[in-house]
Order: C-alpha cells, then structure tokens, then sequence
C-alpha cells in the first residue's frame, strides 16, 4: 500500500481519490493499472469534474470530525473526556505530548486533514496542467468555463495550503508549477503561508474582474457564488487565516494588522455557509453536533464561561490543580450564560448541572453548562445552515487590528455592541477594566476585572463559538491562553514520516517541542505535576476502534 501511494505521487495520475504524500522517493515505475493525467482528462467536463470537487475535502477538514473536536478540547472551548476524535487525549491535564504513532487510534487528527489538502492540491494541479495543454471547458453552443474553473482552483489551493500551515509544522507546496514532483521537500509552515497568501492574491485579483457563477452544489449547497463574492470570501478568509497562523504572542504580535484590517473591514455581502439537505450531503459540521449540545457528549469549558462568574467560584477553579477543579453555579449578569439565577438558562448557554463523563477521567471535564446554539438543527433532522465566515467573526477580527493599531475607540465600539448582547454594561474607558465593579465581566484568575483586551477576547470566544474551525484554539495559540504543555501545532503524520524514511516526531507535553506556557519552573524529578505527567505519557494508548457512523457515534 505504501509503495502504491508513492507510485501515485511520483506519476501524478488524477488524484482526486489518491491519498497523496508527497514523497520525494525516486521511483522509475511505470504504473499500468491507472490511465495517465492524457486520457484520464481527455474532455473538459473530466476537468470541471475533477476541479469542482475539491471543495468538499477543504470542508471536512475543517468541519468533519478531525482535527476540530480535538482542537475544541485542547483550548477547552468545550469539554469532554470521551476518546472519540481524540478529545480526551487532547484535553487531559496535565498536557500530555500529541501521540504521533501510526497506530494510535484516533491518528486522523492528522491523517485526515493531511491528505484531503493534497487530493485537493493534487486534483487542481492535475486539472490546471490540462487546461494548460489546451483542453477547455466549454458545451457545445455554451459558455466558456475554462477561466471560472482556473479561478476556483487557485481558490482551492488558497484553501489547502492555508489549512496546511494552519495545522502542521511544515508541508509539502504542490501546484502547477511544480514540474519535479520527486524534488519536492518540506517546507516550513511560513513557507506554505505565503504560498497560500500569493494564492488568495491571484484568486482576488482574477475574481474581481471577472463574470462567473460558481454552483451551490460546488460549495456546500446553500447557495451559488458570484465572482465578486468569491473576491469577498478570498479576503475574508486571508484575514482570518493572517491572524491564526501564529504560533505565539510575538508571531501575532508581528501580524500585518493594517493588512488584516483592510482585509476584514469590508466585510461579507451575506454569510458563507453549508447546508446539510435532508436525504444527507457532506455540508454538516461536527463541531455544531457532538462537541456543543449533544447533552451526552459535551459541556461548555469553564474556561469559556467561567470568566463571566462573580461569586468568586471562578476564581477557586481555575487555581486549583486538575483535581481540585470541581464543578460550581455560575452567578453572572451575563445573559447569555444565564438568565439571572446561576441555574436557569441564558441565551446562549443551557443549564444542565451534571455531567455525563466518567470521574476517573478527571473532574476538571465536569460542567454544569452546554452550549446549546445549534440545537435547533438536531431538532430539524440536522437539516439547515451550517455557517462558517460571517461578518460577525470579522468583526473582531477587525477590532482586534483597531486594537492593536492604537485605534482604540473602534475597537471599544465593537466589544460593547456584543456587550449589550449580555445585557453588560459598556466600557467607556479604553485605558480602564471592565465596568460593574464586584459584578464585573471578564473577571481574571486574581479575581481582577479584565481590560478592554480580555474583555474582546472574552467576547469572541463567546460569540463565535465553533462557528469556524478550531477558532478558539487558533487564538488561543495567538494570544498565549493555551493550557500549559499543550501541543502549538501538529507534526507531519507519523504514516507519511515513515514512508519518507524520517524520523518520527511530536510537540507538545512537559519539556515538549512547540509546547505552550513556561515549564522551567516543572521540569524537575520531584515535582508532582511532572511524576504525573510522566505517569500518563508511558500508559498505553486506548486501542479502541473508530466508530464508523457519522452521527450517532460510539463514546470511548
């Protein structure tokens, strides 16, 4: 199987249903089972085909079951302790490093988002090679679709490139300028950024001149695209992408922010989303099903809501060690999480005061809150809207750059307009903490009030929730909020660094490569939390089998 997948690579057959690795094996091998890219994309509609399809793989790498489940955990948006997409691995305490072994159970957290890029990256380059030998896209009497199909693909590299260096420390960059593939080599997730940046470019530039419809069915179902909107959603999703890249403070800290601004600002004609038909498509998104409402899956993170708390609760639990984190009533004038008494239901946030997890698996999974937004499609049979990019989310993100460019009363606009959402009442101070006195929101770890920072950053996370993949973790990572030891990033799959004759490799743990928070002050032999680390990283993994059904899964 391994020298089939390398074979494939290395002839550049159409790959839209090859799990492509981007080996740089030389092997003169001729492969007489499969038709070469000629005759395989002998029409235009074998093009079109090929191309349009790409789409599907970005969304279920960033909708679909890996990595976001485990991504939700590790910045403790949600919380669970079922094994299941690797959430308990990714949220246990202390931190433990990200299991890179092939035959981990849940390895798809990396398999997956791994290769469906590279079937999307290697159907485009295989379609826009075609294009450039001459066959075009046209019905008999119809229009020429050549140019809309040119335009998508650079979209769908965009996309797969910027989801590559998003998730991984390094990839491979595959386009059609590739001539070698046997030459290609790793490169650092910066590289593959800007790759992808150089993309949304072309794609903005093409597209805002250009007269086109893309199909619904192409992009989640919902509606069709114009041109002019696929220059909006380009430049919207350069925006989000420039600020989740970094890896630390300082790297988003250096973050082109009068770019992002530019970018953001403008905002969306209407709101991207997927939508799942009844009868079944692939326009679903597990965040919005398993890790928010699913009252035997999930509860919202402490870590989440806990900062809206005034009773001082919030304060005990988020400074007691893992075993100390016990679950407490929320009192808040937030009324979203609640609707004044700490067990009744806010907006946003349903009242639940158990949990369904296992205590051995820790306590600090316990909640005594779900999210519950997104009831309303398990109540209509999953069917409806499943969004992604709305304006609301560039919102912040612009008011993040207002911040961070010294324009501090827009981005005071902007937190109080969602501050109101909570019945909140407004800053109207930029250089002063949140208003409310004892009752404040966001209220820190010391007990403290939050500045207007905190509290834009208490307000996303509120407001965006699992709207976008693995938002919380992407800014978490920016902003220096991870858990400590937690995994910055994932390494090349451990499958894909054995075939490449490389090392296998990982992040993450205490002592760990790309791991997140100071730990000198925990790498001795005596200290407790480093024992039990320790402990926990030589046990074995849990072997159980991946569930196969998509909605009503197994817990592990």
């Amino acid at each position: 199987m391994r020298n089939k997948r390398l074979i494939d690579w290395k002839i550049g057959i159409c790959a839209a249903a090859v799990a492509l690795t981007g080996a740089c094996v030389d092997l003169e091998v001729t492969n007489l089972n499969d038709p070469d890219r000629e005759r395989a994309l002998a029409s235009g509609n074998d093009v079109e085909s090929l191309i349009s399809g790409g789409f599907q793989a970005w969304w279920q790498t960033s909708h679909h079951s890996y990595p976001a489940a485990a991504m939700s955990t590790a910045a403790d948006a949600h919380s669970s302790s079922w094994g299941n997409w690797g959430m308990r691995d990714a949220g246990w305490e202390p931190r433990k490093e990200y299991n890179n072994d092939p035959a981990y159970s849940y390895n798809n957290l990396a398999e997956s988002p791994w290769l469906f890029s590279y079937r999307t990256l290697a159907a485009v380059r295989d379609g826009l090679l075609t294009i450039e030998d001459g066959v075009r896209i046209q019905e008999a009497d119809g229009p020429d679709n050549t140019e809309r199909a040119q335009i998508f693909g650079k979209y769908l590299q965009a996309m797969s490139l910027a989801n590559l260096a998003l998730i991984f420390d390094r990839a491979f960059i595959v386009d059609e300028n590739v001539e070698d593939i046997s030459a290609v080599e790793l490169q650092p997730y910066t590289a593959v950024w800007a790759a992808a940046e150089q993309k949304f470019a072309e794609v903005i530039q093409m597209a805002s001149g250009a007269s086109f419809t893309i199909p619904a069915n192409w992009v989640g179902f919902n509606r069709d695209w114009s041109a002019s909107y696929m220059a909006e959603l380009a430049r919207a999703y350069r925006a989000r992408f420039r600020t989740q890249i970094p890896r630390t403070p300082s790297e988003r800290d250096a973050a082109d922010w009068t770019a992002i601004l530019q970018d953001a600002s403008p905002g969306l004609s209407q709101t991207f989303a997927g939508y799942y038909e009844e009868g079944g498509n692939w326009a679903w998104a597990r965040a919005k099903h398993h890790t928010a409402h699913y009252t035997g899956w999930a509860r919202i993170d402490y870590r989440t809501v806990g900062p809206a708390d005034a009773s001082g609760k919030w304060e005990e639990w988020i400074n007691a060690p893992p075993d100390g984190k016990r679950p407490f009533d929320i009192d808040t004038d937030d009324r979203r999480i609640t609707a004044g008494d700490p067990k009744t239901s806010g907006e946003y946030i349903r009242y639940m005061g158990n949990s369904p997890f296992p205590a051995d698996r820790g306590i600090y999974h316990y909640s005594n809150y779900i999210d519950w937004r997104w009831r309303p499609l398990f109540d209509n049979s999953w069917v409806g809207e499943y969004p992604d990019m709305t304006n609301m989310e560039l919102e912040f993100i612009a008011a993040e750059a207002n911040y961070r460019l010294g324009n501090m009363e827009t981005a005071m606009e902007t937190v109080n307009k969602y501050r109101a959402r909570g019945g909140l009442p407004p800053f109207t101070d930029h250089h002063g903490v949140a208003p409310g006195g004892d009752r404040c929101v966001p209220q820190m770890a010391d007990g403290s009030c939050g500045t207007l920072f905190d509290a834009l950053k208490y307000e996303k996370r509120i407001e965006v929730f699992h709207y976008g993949f693995a938002t919380e973790y992407f800014d978490d990572r920016g902003w220096g909020d991870l858990v400590q030891w937690t995994w910055e990033q994932v390494p090349v799959p451990g499958s894909e660094l054995l075939i490449l004759l490389m090392e296998i490799y990982s992040f993450g743990g205490p002592g760990g490569d790309s791991s997140a928070g100071d730990m000198s002050a925990y790498l001795n032999d005596t200290d407790p939390l480093t024992l039990m680390a320790k402990r926990w990283a030589l046990e074995s993994w849990d072997r159980a089998n991946l569930e196969s059904a998509e909605y009503e899964p197994t817990r592990h």
